[in-house]
């Protein structure tokens, strides 16, 4: 048994960054580069810069275009000419200006605001710069293969006859748009030490995604619970018990600790295994680099998946292994496989605030792990019973195309002792 069926088997924890609001992100980028250009080309001759894009929503309106460039210096010209195209290479829109309206000496992103257009299916964005423009690229192996190489009168996608692979480039255009937005009614009532919330949840155009709720004390998320959605509308039940996360390794605790239960992607056979996902990052020695990972957690509170964000797997507990590999031998996969050393390697776990002004991941120590992969390296989460007094309760909903809709609602906990 390999690293990589185990990789395929196992979900990472995705991370989103939210702005305060009642509707959130009613546009969204779609982008296929990394943010920061390696290098840059102007292609002249009539050739254009293009980048082919499935909207992530049947009803999705592209309203903007922003792209990643610098002006040449030794051009004469100082025009360029947007176009986009349908996936027939049918021109849906059109327009020219000036270069250095939108572009500088340094390279920077611009954005090039559209008449709303309603577009179903693939779509090209096309920038034809004529010289005057440097275009950002982000050059690595392997790249999205989605940019392309582009003529006019009539519209053709041209070979690709530049010193860059195409499998090694992608164009830094991005396209802007937005399709309906979820929206949700949330009602809380109280339980025997703990919270329900009832979540009704509507969407127009019915890509409904996910719906996450987080319980906030003082600030700081105590609690958070995902579920996958489908569809267009959903009845969603949550349960607080009125428990804050914990993580220890036997000798320290850290709380609260930012980690959610969910089954978002995960098979119901592993369930047990991977109830709850816990951002951290890993430091396999003292002296070794940090990488980001994500810890799963069972329903026992052990620790039986560690997997980075490129996707390897550090550790697996030989309950999960017997799921995946009946039959296998855990001993040799743990020496095979296994990079995390007792008494050497350290976890260092994250609590979340949640405010107006966003989003803030604060550090606890690191962890030693004191255990063998065994004795799933010592480290467990646990609950605690929250404080009494206000609590804030946000609730997310989100949608394929990446539309946000939050609610949030206060309530006063009471916990059972009544303490």
């Amino acid at each position: 048994m390999d690293n990589y069926n185990f990789r395929s088997a196992l979900i990472l924890f995705v991370f989103f960054v939210y702005v305060s609001g009642t509707a959130l992100g009613s546009l969204v980028s779609i982008s296929y580069d990394d943010g920061v250009p390696e290098d840059g080309f102007w292609l002249g001759g009539g050739l254009g810069h293009a980048v082919v894009f499935s909207p992530p929503a049947e009803s999705w309106t592209l309203s903007k275009v922003a792209v990643c460039g610098k002006l040449n210096s030794e051009s004469e010209g100082d025009t360029f000419v947007l176009e986009i195209w349908d996936q027939d290479l049918n021109l849906l829109y059109g327009r020219a200006d000036v270069s250095s309206s939108y572009f500088g000496d340094e390279m920077k992103w611009a954005e090039i605001d559209l008449p709303d257009l309603s577009v179903s299916g693939a779509f090209f964005v096309c920038f034809f710069e004529f010289s005057s423009i440097y275009v950002g690229a982000d050059l690595g192996e392997p790249a999205f293969s989605m940019s392309a190489v582009v003529s006019r009168s009539p519209n053709k996608v041209e070979v690709w006859n530049l010193q860059s692979p195409q499998n090694m480039t992608d164009w830094m255009i991005s396209a802007v748009g937005s399709s309906p937005a979820p929206e949700a009614e949330v009602l809380l009532s109280p339980t025997e030490g703990g919270l329900l919330a009832e979540v009704m949840i509507e969407d127009e155009d019915g890509n409904l995604a996910s719906a996450t709720i987080r319980v906030l004390e003082g600030g700081e998320v105590v609690w958070s619970e995902s579920r996958q959605v489908e569809g267009s509308k959903a009845n969603l039940t949550f349960e607080w018990p009125g428990r804050v996360f914990t993580v220890t390794n036997g000798t320290e605790v850290l709380s609260p600790v930012f980690a959610t239960k969910t089954t978002v992607g995960i098979p119901e056979e592993r369930a047990e295994y991977m109830a709850y996902s816990a951002p951290c990052v890993l430091n396999l020695s003292a002296s070794g680099p940090s990488l980001a990972a994500v810890a799963h957690f069972g329903r026992d509170g052990e620790l039986h998946a560690l997997v980075d964000v490129f996707g390897f797997v550090h550790y697996v507990s030989s309950e999960l292994f017997g799921l995946v590999e009946p039959g296998g031998s855990y001993g040799r996969f743990a020496r095979e496989n296994v990079t995390l050393q007792a008494g050497e390697s350290s976890l260092t776990f994250f609590w979340l605030g949640l405010g107006e002004g966003g989003e803030t991941m604060t550090a606890h120590p690191p962890l030693v792990l004191e255990r063998s992969p065994v004795h799933h390296l010592g480290l467990s989460l646990e609950e605690v019973e929250a404080k009494p007094g206000e609590h804030k309760i946000y609730v997310d909903v989100e949608d394929q195309a990446g539309n946000l809709f939050r609610a949030s609602e206060e309530t006063t906990f009471v916990p059972l002792n009544g303490s």
